[in-house]
């Protein structure tokens, strides 16, 4: 009989246990992840962000004409540059220089931009579908969270900074694990939600394609829609989300920001990175 060494004993367990720890993250993956149809095929009317003019890119200063006077970091920290090869020709690069938070940050210095785009055609609606595409570099160090673009709205021809309202991002924690986080923003009942995705971590040093749903709650009610997508795989499918308590709240455009911290997370930059992003599409019905 062949008797087996404690280091060998220990090594097989080990050995067993991450196989198990695989298996159990494989099925979780591939069974309980449902099936929902990526929302750009639902929705039919859009419209896109330009980050360019007559062929040239344009300066952060074109682009903060579109956020009537509510934007934050453009000038210190946006980029536009033309692309070769990838998903786009013209893609923002937003730097995230070390030791910065997000741009109200009371704890570290104010880092990359907060650019809310509210497009004059959307009219408003109750449901939307927002897409682009991101690219993390390799050694990207996620921290302890970060935000990225989502959506908001709010009362019917109000401003992005009004109350009430709303907002959806695709957030990180700590490990780069992605999650969409809904804040509800009333005044009376302010609510704050992460909400877990199948993914353990979003992708580095190549473009990853992001669409997000939200179908807003009735007033009062847990009805609305709160949906992820990871090149075109479902990542969170979330359908009692309470965003809005009367019905005057619609869809108003998209939330561009991003940097370290916000949407639930305590992060800073550990080190100088830059992020690139697609322009943004939105789509509504």
């Amino acid at each position: 009989m062949i008797k087996l060494s404690n280091k060998a004993i220990a090594f097989n367990i080990g050995a067993v246990t991450i196989m198990v720890a695989a298996c159990i993250s494989f099925v979780r993956s591939t069974f309980a992840r449902p099936y929902v149809e990526v929302c750009t095929s639902r929705y039919h009317k859009k419209t896109s962000m330009r980050l360019d003019r007559d062929g040239a890119p344009l300066q952060p200063s074109d682009v903060q004409s579109v956020a009537n006077g509510h934007d934050e970091g453009l000038l210190e920290n946006l980029q536009i540059a033309q692309f070769r090869e990838g998903p786009t020709k013209y893609a923002m690069g937003i730097k995230l220089a070390k030791g910065t938070a997000e741009q109200r940050s009371q704890r570290a210095l104010p880092g990359g931009i907060s650019l809310p785009w509210a497009p004059s055609t959307i009219e408003q609606p109750t449901a939307a579908c927002l897409s682009y595409d991101i690219f993390l570099p390799a050694d990207f160090d996620f921290n302890l969270g970060g935000t990225l673009p989502g959506m908001y709205g709010t009362t019917v021809n109000g401003q992005f900074t009004d109350t009430p309202g709303f907002s959806s991002a695709l957030s990180w924690s700590s490990g780069g694990a992605p999650k969409l986080f809904v804040d509800t923003k009333t005044a009376e009942n302010p609510q704050a939600v992460a909400y877990d995705s199948y993914e353990a971590s979003l992708p580095r040093g190549r473009w990853v394609h992001v669409d997000q749903e939200v179908v807003l709650n009735s007033p009062n009610q847990t009805d609305g829609i709160a949906r992820l997508w990871l090149d075109g795989r479902i990542e969170s499918d979330n359908k009692t989300v309470a965003m809005r308590t009367t019905a005057d709240v619609a869809i108003a455009g998209v939330a561009g920001e991003v940097y370290f911290g916000g949407s639930g997370t305590g992060g800073t930059a550990t080190t100088d990175a830059t992020v690139w992003l697609s322009p943004f599409e939105i789509r509504w019905k």
